[in-house]
């Protein structure tokens, strides 16, 4: 291991070869292998190498079995992920498989030794398994964030962030969010140039803005999607969304006590109404900026906002990011 002075934020830049293993667990996603082995390649089209060394590591040279039919044969062995300086966990293709205790033993004493450990997607489970997560922050693809912290009790989730970390051990993420976090510990730990250098070979932003909340799609029926309570908020809203209505007028459309229709309401969606209905404005605030040419004005008034600026400030409370930078990213003619 090389001596490098750690931190949990930006420590030195170091001249020193940068040893970094890629956990090649059985099951492992092909495509966060793929994104591991180019992000921390030391070899780039458009300059000279790095001062990295990349192995893929597992327990034998024989062909590691990952997702979708591929195989990867590995080039070190545990011992080498063990004494290196950064070890990469990727996704797995079922995030309710276990790895072998001596994978997690790894990644405990490389962790112990100093080595920064990090992992993609739902390998978040793997490292939450070892109990490096245990009092920390940590994330996971959305879609995962309520099985990370059903099984982990211990660990605090954060579903809306695209990486979180702390004392030298960090997740990511879905798909892209791992690249994200790839490009930040090599700024971290080979300085802001070569992370520069690693992100323009990839033809990528160095940094990208916003959080998962962006791409995800609320409000959702958690419970009974049917229920008689959600189908009358969702038909009143959906009929004039610059209405303001009160509990009481939703009670009166259903034909129930204020809180006979509170109760039922919480049972099919898992919220409030009027938590539904500020989501419910999002949501479709969401379609409009991707599919239509509308103005942000005319779209805070489509879903109900008196004011383009209230509507602006809630937008990027809730999706991380302001409306016309949502648009760019993901109007098709942006």
């Amino acid at each position: 291991m090389a001596d490098l002075t750690l931190s949990d934020d930006f420590p030195p830049y170091t001249q020193l070869m940068l040893s970094v293993a890629l956990l090649l667990l059985p099951g492992a996603r092909m495509f966060d292998v793929a994104i591991i082995t180019e992000t921390w390649s030391p070899e780039r089209l458009s300059s000279p190498p790095l001062d990295i060394e990349l192995r893929r590591c597992s327990d034998g040279m024989s062909l590691v079995p990952l997702t979708e039919g591929a195989q990867c044969a590995p080039d070190a062995s545990l011992a080498w992920a063990e004494a290196a300086d950064v070890v990469l966990v990727p996704g797995l293709g079922d995030s309710n498989v276990i790895p072998e205790a001596k994978y997690l033993d790894v990644i405990r004493e490389a962790h112990r030794r100093g080595a920064v450990v990090a992992s993609l997607c739902s390998g978040a489970f793997v490292l939450a398994e070892t109990g490096l997560l245990d009092g920390e922050a940590a994330t996971t693809h959305w879609g995962l964030a309520s099985a990370l912290a059903t099984r982990y009790p211990d660990v605090n989730v954060e579903p809306s962030v695209l990486f979180v970390g702390n004392n030298r051990v960090w997740t990511s993420a879905g798909v892209a969010a791992g690249i994200d976090l790839c490009i930040h510990l090599i700024r971290m730990l080979c300085g802001g140039q070569v992370a520069t250098t690693v992100s323009r070979s990839m033809v990528m932003a160095p940094h990208r803005t916003g959080g998962q909340a962006q791409f995800v799609r609320s409000p959702v029926a958690l419970r009974a999607p049917d229920g008689d309570a959600l189908e009358v908020v969702r038909s009143l809203v959906a009929a004039d969304p610059r209405q303001t209505r009160t509990v009481a007028e939703f009670a009166r459309m259903a034909c129930m006590s204020e809180r006979t229709f509170v109760r039922r309401f919480s049972a099919e969606t898992g919220t409030t109404p009027h938590q539904w209905v500020m989501n419910w404005r999002i949501d479709e605030a969401s379609h409009l900026l991707e599919e239509s040419e509308a103005s942000i004005a005319e779209i805070a008034s489509a879903v109900g906002y008196a004011s383009p600026v209230s509507f602006r400030q809630r937008f990027k409370a809730v999706k991380g990011i302001a409306p016309l930078d949502y648009r760019k990213a993901f109007h098709p003619r942006s």
